[in-house]
């Protein structure tokens, strides 16, 4: 059993503290009586008299350092979840900025003030496109080209080189799909809205490939597990985790069901792979000429839904004791009940 060194009580630095990752681990974080800086570039979304909010953006070095002064453990979820092959330079640049630029001056900033603990929050999108499913952590990184592959991949990598340096231990969790109660950006909130507005429920290829999600409360625990385990000669240290419910599923079957637990009535219409792939180059393509309009669904979307992406949490059950609080099955239906909400208030 790896030693701990229990994070309750202690000051934590969360990056990215507005976005749905962040804020539900401020929550979970102050009910284990931390003090929390929280850090976005948008304002404070919630009160407590143990949370501090700091605005600022990840890209300022001086912005970041404030927020990390005094702190001991840093969570870092803040980046840009843009998965386009192809885009203008200076959309390019833009995502670049945030998700690796924004990293290197988190680190540096745990480093000059004195933090001993970092969690980064990495995705399964860093394994190589041609693993073999349902294996664990492999040795490369994946070669897409594709702006969040990219800049996930140096991302981590800058994470996991930091460890030891300064005093400072780190490890990344990779999570799947990650969706839950009040997720609004990538997953639910598009399906929902596109729900409203009438339009089928489009799937992408055939109904036998599957993926890997990772429901909020299953991610959150393993970040706090993560950190607890930033010991000195922990197994921990310098390492990235697979964290998903360890339940792969289809990715239209994920959507049908969810809908279906919202009690709404919708069609499906299935787009065959290679006719989906064509659209979504298509429209990356337009976009990466015009600057407009943005895809809605990118070439990485689709291919993510016409192969098997899914991996074995066994290393995370290993050092970090990890097991899903909740399955798949019960994660969409706790969702769809605050989905259906936020569909009735549109």
């Amino acid at each position: 059993m790896t030693e701990l060194a229990s994070i309750d009580g202690t000051r934590c630095l969360v990056t990215g503290s507005a976005g749905f990752v962040g804020s539900n681990l401020v929550r979970a974080l102050l009910d284990r009586g931390c003090t929390v800086h929280g850090f976005d570039i948008a304002p404070a979304t919630m009160t407590d008299p143990n949370l501090r909010w700091f605005q600022g953006d990840v890209r300022n070095f001086g912005d970041v350092r404030d927020a990390a002064e005094g702190v001991d453990v840093v969570f870092h979820t803040a980046a840009m979840i843009e998965t386009l092959t192809y885009a203008p330079d200076s959309f390019v640049e833009f995502v670049k900025s945030v998700n690796v630029d924004g990293t290197q001056n988190v680190l540096r900033a745990a480093i000059e003030t004195g933090a001993t603990r970092l969690v980064h929050t990495s995705s399964i999108i860093t394994a190589p496109v041609d693993q073999p499913p349902g294996l664990g952590e492999p040795s490369k990184y994946s070669q897409a080209p594709d702006l969040y592959s990219t800049s996930k991949v140096e991302s981590e990598k800058l994470v996991l080189a930091a460890n030891g340096k300064g005093g400072l231990w780190t490890a990344a969790i990779r999570p799947g799909g990650i969706y839950g109660p009040g997720e609004r950006n990538t997953l639910i909130g598009p399906l929902v809205t596109s729900l409203k507005q009438g339009v089928p429920l489009v799937v992408f290829g055939k109904q036998n490939t599957r993926m890997d999600y990772t429901y909020i409360d299953n991610l959150v625990d393993a970040q706090i597990r993560a950190a607890e385990r930033l010991v000195p000669g922990s197994p921990v240290c310098g390492q990235a985790y697979f964290v998903t419910d360890g339940d792969p599923i289809n990715t239209g079957r994920f959507s049908r069901t969810l809908v279906d637990d919202m009690g709404i009535e919708a069609t499906t219409l299935r787009v065959p792979g290679s006719v989906a792939r064509a659209l979504a180059t298509a429209s990356e393509r337009v976009f990466q000429l015009f600057g407009k309009p943005k895809p809605p669904v990118s070439l990485v979307d689709v291919q993510l839904c016409l192969k098997d992406t899914f991996f074995s949490i066994e290393r995370a059950r290993q050092d970090l004791e990890y097991e899903p609080l909740v399955d798949t099955r019960e994660g969409l239906r706790r969702t769809a009940e605050e989905a259906r909400q936020y569909y009735d208030s549109l």
